[in-house]
């Protein structure tokens, strides 16, 4: 008998919407979906904790009826609607930093949460006999907190924010604190690598026998080697990439992301002299979210002209970039799983990056693994890669041979075992 699972697809109501906010935990919510509907093997219904509209409109998009399987109220499925109608007339008026144009968009977005507040609202009728409640992220809304006999899985990506604050806003804690809070005894977790399952046993009471490990992947449709050097050539004339080789980062602008430190130490080969004809292409939405990167650019003004930092580039576009470069930099001081890694070996692109936290787990021996704040290490790094083409071809090899281990439908096949092992467990 199929068990009865309700997901949470909230994240793919927001990436609906905004394409833009398409980052790892929310490509990985749109993997869970594709994955657990291709199986067949449980009966799926969906609520949204947020973005009940976008989330609407996904199923819609995807040929599935929302008024079948999303549970929701009609008056929450209105009120989300105008939410998201305000939400984009505040967007469109950010260049207007008159004081009138600020003190109109505070209100509506005020009026765009109040509106969206009643989309967390689900009632016990709308959790029915489900024998599975799955958030891709978000912890566990009340009605089901009080659910007695469903079993409640999250998935967790980390837990970066409480094992190095510095790194992130204040605000967000309280939401990792929350998450936390889920980890309970009776309950199920989902984790991205063996680093995060260990961090959930080291910070929580949850049984180890509940925690189930979900490795990520790339998909193979997206990422894969561009031998087109014309389609190569077409997307950097697209993204403003200047002629001759280059390095490729990509992630988003946190500051764990490390870009200040690749910044410097591109921008110090290139000063010297060492470097003279590569650049460096830094991808990822919001660039403007880190001053320090902004610092960095402006203490190389020599090398700026040769370091491009393109903001967000859609994922059709990625296989090109990726397989044009030289290699692939990911100087990140810490992550949960570290998918842009595992995009650019299936390009066949040689790595480098961090020796810390999950990217081992994920890189392997692919790579070249160096400490993320050894600025020496990571210059003689650029350096040999840009100079040894064997070396570079003998890293192609390995890296396609490594993304191997990873696929989605091994993702998938281990959310199915766990959801199976928790209905076993009494």
């Amino acid at each position: 008998m199929k068990p009865k699972v309700i997901l949470d697809i909230a994240f793919l109501g927001h990436s609906h919407d905004d394409q833009s906010a398409r980052r790892g935990a929310q490509r990985v919510a749109s993997h869970l979906f594709d994955g657990l509907v291709e199986s067949g093997q449980c009966e799926l219904s969906f609520v949204a904790t947020s973005h009940l509209a976008g989330a609407f409109d996904f199923l819609a998009g995807k040929g599935i009826a929302p008024t079948e399987k999303l549970r929701f109220s009609p008056a929450q499925l209105r009120a989300s609607r105008l939410g998201r109608r305000l939400s984009r007339t505040v967007h469109r008026n950010l260049d207007n930093r008159s004081l009138p144009a600020r003190a109109a968009r505070k209100v509506l977005a005020e009026a765009a949460r109040n509106c969206t507040r009643g989309e967390f609202r689900l009632t016990p009728a709308m959790l029915g006999n489900a024998d599975i409640f799955h958030s891709p992220h978000t912890p566990f809304p009340p009605a089901v907190k009080a659910q007695a006999g469903l079993r409640k899985f999250i998935t967790l990506h980390d837990f970066i924010p409480l094992k190095n604050p510095g790194y992130f806003p204040p605000g967000i804690k309280p939401f990792v604190d929350d998450v936390l809070a889920c980890l309970t005894p009776d309950n199920f977790a989902f984790c991205v690598s063996e680093t995060t399952r260990n961090d959930a046993l080291n910070l929580s009471r949850i049984r180890p026998e509940h925690v189930f490990v979900t490795p990520l992947a790339a998909d193979e449709k997206v990422f894969h080697p561009v031998n087109d050097f014309e389609k190569i050539a077409a997307v950097r004339a697209q993204f403003k990439i200047p002629d001759g080789p280059y390095f490729l980062s990509l992630s988003a602008h946190d500051p764990h992301k490390n870009f200040p430190h690749l910044i410097h130490c591109f921008g110090a080969l290139v000063e010297s002299g060492e470097l003279t004809d590569a650049n460096l292409v830094i991808v990822g939405p919001n660039p403007g979210r880190n001053p320090a990167v902004v610092a960095a650019l402006g203490q190389f003004p020599r090398a700026r002209s040769r370091i491009v930092v393109t903001g967000f580039i859609p994922d059709e576009n990625l296989a090109a970039l990726y397989s044009g470069a030289t290699a692939f930099l990911f100087p990140s001081l810490a992550e949960g799983f570290g998918i842009p890694p595992l995009e650019a070996m299936q390009c066949g692109t040689p790595v480098i990056a961090s020796n810390t936290t999950s990217i081992p787990e994920v890189v392997g021996d692919a790579g070249i693994l160096l400490p993320p704040t050894e600025t020496d290490a990571w210059c003689q790094a650029l350096l040999q890669v840009s100079r040894q083409e064997t070396l570079r071809v003998e890293l192609r090899q390995k890296s396609l041979q490594r993304c191997k281990l990873f696929s989605w439908q091994r993702f998938t096949e281990a959310t199915l075992h766990g959801y199976r092992a928790s209905l076993e467990m009494r």
